[in-house]
C-alpha cells in the first residue's frame, strides 16, 4: 500500500512539475524555429536581450537588438509572407512610432518584426513569400533608437507597437542557455 501511495504521489509531483515547466520561459526557448536575422558568416553584437531594463520590458520583453551599421543586410529568420512594410522615415528621426519595419507572418500565424530599418530599406514587397536567409531589408536607425541597430521580435498578434512579444530562439549560433547576452557577439552559422 505504501508503494502504491508513493507511486501516486510521485506521479502527482511529476505532473505538477511538468505543468510548471510548460509555463517556464526557458522551456519555450527549446523550440528553435528561427535563424539569426543576418547572413551566414556575419556576426553582430547583442546590444540588448530579453527583459532588460532599458526598453525590453512590458510588451517588448522578448526582443533582441543587434548593433548594425546603417545599410547592413537583414535576412528572414523564418519562412512566411510579408504582410506589412513601413519605410518612409529617415534615420535621423528619433520619434517613437516612426520606425521603419518589415513584418512577416509565419504559417503558425506568429509575426516576426524587423524594426529600425533605414529609409527605403525594405527589399521585399507586400505579400511576397520568403524563406529563411532571404534578404528582406537594410538596417537603420529610424524611430526610437539610440544608435543604428536591428530590433527583432516575434508576436502572436498584429495590431501595432503594443503587441505582446513572445519567447523565441535562434538555431544557427552558439548555445545561449540564459538567452542572448548584452555585449556578446553572435555569429550566424550555416544551417
Amino acid at each position: 500500500m505504501k508503494t502504491k501511495m508513493a507511486f501516486i504521489v510521485l506521479c502527482f509531483l511529476f505532473l505538477s512539475c511538468a505543468g510548471d515547466m510548460s509555463n517556464n520561459e526557458n522551456s519555450l526557448l527549446t523550440d528553435k524555429k528561427y535563424l539569426l536575422p543576418y547572413p551566414v558568416g556575419k556576426a553582430y553584437t547583442c546590444t540588448q536581450g530579453f527583459n532588460t531594463s532599458y526598453s525590453h520590458s512590458g510588451t517588448f520583453k522578448y526582443s533582441v537588438d543587434f548593433g548594425m551599421s546603417i545599410g547592413t543586410l537583414v535576412t528572414a529568420a523564418r519562412s512566411g509572407r510579408v504582410i506589412h512594410i513601413i519605410e518612409s522615415y529617415s534615420d535621423d528621426d528619433p520619434v517613437g512610432g516612426h520606425e521603419n519595419v518589415v513584418i512577416i507572418m509565419h504559417d503558425d500565424t506568429t509575426y516576426a518584426r524587423y524594426v529600425h530599418l533605414t529609409r527605403n530599406g525594405a527589399l521585399v514587397q507586400l505579400n511576397q513569400m520568403v524563406v529563411p536567409g532571404d534578404t528582406i531589408g537594410l538596417s537603420g536607425n529610424s524611430g526610437s533608437s539610440g544608435s543604428p541597430h536591428l530590433h527583432f521580435d516575434v508576436t502572436k498578434t498584429f495590431g501595432g507597437r503594443s503587441d505582446q512579444t513572445i519567447p523565441f530562439d535562434f538555431k544557427n549560433t552558439k548555445p545561449h542557455p540564459v538567452g542572448f547576452e548584452t555585449g556578446v557577439k553572435y555569429e550566424a552559422f550555416p544551417y
